[in-house]
């Protein structure tokens, strides 16, 4: 006999068992004419059958579909508590993931700010030490511009305090008619120019 559901009695096994309900109720239906469920006579053995097809219909789920349903119903919750438990892991280990990358990172970023800090810390220093050379060679050479500077007026001046002893006595010649000797010549241009300075 075939099996329509595994697990469960063959259909006419049901046959079987419900054939003789129907086969009862019918020549009674038949022999009135009218619905038996209507026949307030007939409700003792209606309730008769409707007990023995419940006690069937129960005895049928209780045996066969009850185990066959709740074994998938466990199965099923054991598969989503395993599901459950396998996300969970993975959430944990996906956080670690994440906190041994940031651990990474800010470890990365110190490295780095440090070794930031260390060229910054040299690159000033190259740059304090030039700078210092750098004025040294400045001042050095502002000394020597000042010392030919100095020297140059020093020349000029002399020059020109020969020139103006010159010019005084060529000027006293010529308008004086007086000869004036290079020494008082040269005492009274020092004596003009210490006053004018």
């Amino acid at each position: 006999m075939r099996k329509l559901v595994p697990g469960l009695p063959p259909v006419g096994s049901i046959l079987a068992l419900t054939g003789p309900m129907v086969l009862v109720g019918l020549p009674a239906f038949a022999a009135e004419g009218g619905l038996p469920q209507l026949r307030f006579a007939d409700y003792p053995a209606q309730i008769v059958w409707l007990v023995i097809s419940f006690v069937i219909l129960y005895a049928l789920l209780k045996l066969a579909v009850l185990p066959r349903l709740t074994g998938t119903i466990e199965s099923r919750a054991a598969r989503i508590a395993g599901d459950l438990e396998a996300a969970t892991q993975a959430k944990a280990q996906a956080q670690a993931a994440v906190a041994g990358y940031e651990k990474a990172l800010a470890e990365a970023r110190d490295k780095a700010n440090t070794l930031a800090a260390q060229q910054r810390a040299a690159v000033q220093a190259e740059i304090d030490s030039r700078k210092a050379e750098i004025e040294a060679r400045i001042a050095a050479e502002t000394k020597a511009a000042e010392a030919r500077i100095n020297a140059t007026k020093d020349a000029a001046m002399a020059e020109v305090r020969g020139i103006a002893a010159a010019a005084a006595r060529d000027i006293a010649a010529k308008v004086a008619d007086l000869e004036i000797g290079a020494a008082a010549a040269d005492q009274a241009v020092e004596h003009l120019l210490g006053q004018a300075s």
